[in-house]
């Protein structure tokens, strides 16, 4: 059984994943040295995620309720995503 051919998985999102992005997009604007490539920024967003608690929501209404992540969680995606940074920084795939 194909579960994708019988349900529509385009109602659930993690909003990690935007959180993350919005994050470094300003990460970026603040540190010039960051690799925009796709490489390097797909590695950075890919770390981080699968580094940190996932938000999963799902709504079938196809709007999403956004539940604003407590300072802890925002706090541990920050220092994640800072040390993906660093990392992909030190190795980046496209060298």
């Amino acid at each position: 059984m194909n579960l994708n051919e019988i349900y529509n998985f385009e109602y659930l999102k993690n909003e990690a994943e935007e959180l993350v992005k919005d994050t470094l997009a300003k990460e970026m604007k603040r540190d010039k040295t960051i690799c925009d490539c796709q490489d390097c920024i797909l590695d950075i967003v890919g770390f981080t995620l699968n580094n940190i608690k996932p938000l999963y929501k799902t709504s079938l209404k196809g709007g999403l309720y956004t539940n604003i992540p407590d300072e802890k969680y925002l706090e541990a995606l920050k220092k994640t995503l800072k040390q993906a940074i660093e990392k992909i920084k030190a190795n980046p795939s496209h060298n």
